[in-house]
């Protein structure tokens, strides 16, 4: 007796490990891709987010900073109220002096110190030179607001 075995195997030829060596290291790159991409995108929308939140607290801190300043402005001129009289319907132009000594030929700003405010009330035509240190009235002038000229009011010779 003969045996003959049918076999319904196939062959398959082995794969050249040089294709599947170049093959797998493709195939690695593409999937570690793919894999470091959610953190990438995480890491995108941290630094963000922490850019935006510094803006943010820049924007809070100029906005208190003009608040600051002008609640200073209102207890500046409560105080040169209580020495003073002021004009009630108008809010002054404050200005601080920074260089006296360059304003010295003026003759408003001769007793000037650095530091002194100056409260502007250009409706009522008044200027107001105020030391904060000594909490006194330096000097008070008039003054004479002049508007810019506009071409139209101009005339030629």
């Amino acid at each position: 007796m003969q045996a003959t075995t049918n076999s319904t195997r196939t062959f398959m030829p082995q794969p050249n490990t040089d294709k599947s060596d170049s093959d797998k290291a493709k195939k690695s790159k593409g999937t570690s891709w793919r894999k470091r991409l959610p953190w990438i995108i995480v890491i995108i929308l941290a630094v963000a987010s922490v850019f935006l939140f510094f803006q943010y607290q820049q924007a809070k801190t100029k906005l208190n900073t003009t608040e600051t300043g002008t609640s200073q402005s209102a207890d500046l001129i409560k105080r040169v109220s209580k020495l003073v009289i002021v004009p009630a319907n108008e809010t002054p132009t404050i200005a601080t002096v920074v260089h006296a000594d360059k304003l010295r030929s003026q003759s408003f700003f001769a007793s000037a110190q650095d530091g002194d405010k100056v409260l502007v009330f250009s409706k009522e035509k008044q200027a107001i030179l105020y030391r904060p240190s000594t909490n006194q009235i330096v000097t008070i002038a008039p003054v004479n607001v002049t508007q810019p000229t506009t071409g139209s009011n101009l005339t030629t010779n």
